[in-house]
């Protein structure tokens, strides 16, 4: 999936007072190889705008780093998680349904992580294995 459309669900995810935060964090300085956008070009920007302005000022690899950063400080950590996995294994979103030519061939999105409780209260977060679960598994805990 190609990286505007990556950021426009991202977006989608926010209500319109949580995209108004989201752009007010692109006035500011968010990292420091990326200059702020002027509020002047957010002010009335729709959420296809706002993408457009930011792969514009940023190019498209910022443009998601600067996503996935302001969305981790508005607390959408799922939504930041879900943008940095999509990004990076090229994956599309299971709410996209275009494509009808071959549904056998769709890739299922990746499970959840599933919660295991550790001696003495601690917390185990491990992935769900799905597909072959045959054969040899090593896992490694680390403190």
């Amino acid at each position: 999936m190609v990286v505007p459309q990556l950021l426009l669900g991202a977006l989608e995810d926010l209500v319109d007072n949580e995209l108004k935060t989201f752009k007010w964090y692109l006035t500011i300085p968010i990292l420091d190889s990326c200059s702020p956008i002027r509020k002047s070009h957010l002010e009335t920007a729709s959420r296809t705008e706002t993408v457009s302005r930011m792969i514009e000022s940023y190019g498209e690899e910022s443009a998601v780093n600067i996503t996935v950063e302001i969305l981790e400080k508005m607390g959408f950590n799922n939504t930041a998680v879900k943008l940095k996995k999509m990004h990076a294994g090229g994956t599309t979103p299971s709410s996209s349904s275009s494509s009808s030519s071959s549904s056998s061939s769709a890739v299922p999105p990746p499970a959840a992580p599933a919660a295991m409780m550790a001696q003495q209260g601690g917390v185990i977060i491990a992935p769900t294995v799905t597909g072959g679960t045959s054969g040899t598994w090593n896992i490694t805990f680390n403190k």
